[in-house]
């Protein structure tokens, strides 16, 4: 008995119907994933339970990626979150928002044209994490190696290699770039197995 659920085998990804699906994808049977047609996933990706995934737009997911237990993305206006990003627990990223003024009524259920807010695509480019319980908010870039901080609100591009927090986020301080350096050296060592495979 496996009391914790259990995360999809490869053969069930395959025939799921994503627009493109990687290697060594791990997603578990707790999450929650409509519009499969409209996600691409990369290799090495791992998506946790009680995440809330809805793609009606693109979402495109690279490679070496995690998204925590109980995330939220709604992709209606696409999301990229490329190579070595991450998203730790309870992370929720909007790319469309209701109107909170009274000039418009508000959520899904009312046609369009009554209702409205802001919207737009989101970008995480790489390295970047965002931490624990932190919303980010439509029409944000998050430039490379970017880390925001737990508990954060993201309502703005965040330029590279700084570290944020706050509710709206501010700049903190510059963010290490030794990163990168790791980086390198696990995709020459898979590299070089890779190699090693080959020649056998």
């Amino acid at each position: 008995m496996n009391l914790g659920g259990h995360y999809f085998t490869d053969i069930e990804l395959k025939n799921a119907g994503f627009k493109k699906i990687g290697e060594n994808v791990k997603i578990h049977n707790r999450a929650s994933i409509y519009g499969v047609e409209n996600i691409s996933i990369g290799d090495n990706v791992r998506i946790d339970d009680f995440t809330v995934v809805i793609a009606t737009g693109e979402l495109e997911i690279g490679s070496y990626v995690q998204i925590c237990n109980f995330c939220f993305l709604g992709a209606k206006y696409g999301i990229t979150m490329e190579d070595f990003t991450t998203l730790a627990p309870g992370v929720k990223i909007f790319t469309a928002s209701d109107d909170y003024s009274g000039e418009k009524l508000c959520n899904p259920t009312v046609p369009r044209g009554y209702s409205g807010g802001k919207h737009g695509k989101i970008i995480l480019k790489k390295h970047a994490i965002i931490g624990a319980g932190s919303i980010i908010l439509p029409s944000c870039v998050i430039e490379n190696g970017v880390s925001v901080g737990a508990l954060s609100l993201v309502n703005q591009n965040l330029r590279a290699w700084n570290i944020y927090a706050g509710i709206p986020v501010k700049q903190i301080k510059k963010r290490k770039k030794n990163i990168l350096d790791l980086e390198n050296q696990l995709l020459e060592k898979l590299r070089d197995d890779i190699g090693g495979m080959n020649n056998d």
